[in-house]
């Protein structure tokens, strides 16, 4: 029913922006947390490393929450050095939900995770607050300026 003051279903929540440094603490030493034998994958390093960069590593505010997704890469890492796919895929694939690690759950959490070229055109640092670029005023100047076409 059109007019009833309801957000559209699909509106978004916000934008993440990744943080200025890691966030979160380092991956702990093997033997504290993986079974006896076995040591951490370089790339399962590599993507703890990049996740804790990453704009979603601030939807993970506390330490149960830090630990959870430690025993993600836990079991990520025993997939990938067994070979038991079938039986822990998922569950992977459930914790990488949880955690917005796709853009299927980015968007079931309602948020937006920026783009590449989001920052590009800049925001806010024009005339009261407005994108810079977006007033038709400052677009004619700089097209006067430029010569490329006699604005009225």
């Amino acid at each position: 029913m059109a007019g009833n003051n309801r957000r559209a279903a699909g509106s978004s929540g916000g934008v993440l922006k990744a943080p200025d440094r890691p966030l979160g603490p380092e991956l702990p030493d093997a033997s504290q947390i993986l079974p006896k034998n076995h040591e951490w994958l370089p790339i399962v390093q590599h993507w703890y490393d990049e996740f804790r960069v990453s704009p979603q590593a601030q939807l993970v505010r506390t330490s149960p929450m830090w630990m959870s997704l430690q025993l993600a890469f836990v079991q990520i890492n025993e997939m990938l050095l067994t070979g038991r796919f079938a039986t822990m895929s998922p569950e992977v694939r459930q914790l990488m939900g949880q955690f917005g690690w796709t853009p299927a759950s980015l968007r079931a959490m309602k948020l937006d995770q920026p783009l590449a070229d989001d920052y590009a055109a800049g925001v806010g640092d024009g005339e009261h607050g407005k994108p810079r670029g977006n007033d038709m005023e400052e677009f004619k100047r700089r097209s006067r300026i430029a010569g490329r076409q006699r604005v009225a």
